[in-house]
């Protein structure tokens, strides 16, 4: 049986899984089993692009329709609110994946983890860290990077670990009534914003030139995945 293989996948052979042998009567026999790591962090992003796509009707949907009737405004709110939410999440998972594939490379230290456990360090701080040491960005972009990452994991576990604490109501530029801060915080234009920093975060990575091969075989790989799942499309 064959096995189904995509584009960006790592493939190889685990020890003991390629095996020759022959009986005591001279016939030879093989066993072959393929093993493969399918890396998930272009299918995050897919989800939060079709899911940014469903945010940007329901805000256009809010722009040309919102009137006086309170259930059609919640009706159309919670249209824009949930795939907003849900691109922040992905995109988040994706940032932590990253996490993952640099951490081998970010050479931390015991005395590293010992400090972020004891200054309770956030994960969006870990996660650039990480960041920082293994792919060097200039000066000039480090408060950027430092911004944009710490802000997409902020609202992911605003989102995945919800609290009913009181806070104030807030206003919107394109609305005539104050709403719950989530209908603010997760609305389209905010959804955008993050799925392009995640974007701009891995073409940043990908078009590093010091990264230790197997990274740059990594990235490749990712934007290839990409490139598949119709996310992006890269020069011929």
């Amino acid at each position: 049986m064959g096995v189904l293989i995509f584009k960006g996948m790592s493939i190889g052979i685990l020890p003991g899984d390629f095996v020759i042998s022959m009986d005591e009567s001279g016939q030879s026999a093989s066993k072959l089993v393929l093993s493969t790591a399918y890396n998930v962090i272009p299918l995050w992003l897919r989800i939060a692009r079709d899911r940014l796509n469903d945010a940007k009707r329901a805000s256009e949907d809010i722009a040309s329709n919102w009137d006086d009737d309170a259930d059609h405004q919640k009706s159309m709110l919670i249209a824009e609110l949930a795939p907003s939410m849900e691109v922040v999440v992905a995109c988040g998972i994706a940032l932590d994946s990253l996490y993952d594939m640099l951490r081998p490379y970010a050479k931390l230290s015991e005395s590293d983890i010992n400090r972020w456990k004891a200054n309770r360090t956030g994960r969006g701080a870990q996660i650039f860290e990480v960041f920082r040491r293994v792919l060097k960005p200039e000066n000039k972009h480090v408060k950027e990077f430092k911004k944009a990452i710490t802000d997409i994991i902020k609202f992911r576990d605003m989102a995945v670990h919800p609290t009913l604490e009181l806070k104030n109501a807030l206003s919107r530029p394109d609305l005539d009534v104050a709403v719950d801060w989530k209908f603010s915080a997760y609305r389209f234009s905010n959804a955008w914003a993050c799925f392009n920093t995640t974007t701009q975060v891995l073409l940043f990575a990908h078009q590093r030139e010091h990264l230790d091969q197997r990274l740059v075989v990594a990235f490749k790989s990712i934007f290839e995945a990409l490139e598949e799942l119709g996310v992006v499309r890269t020069n011929a």
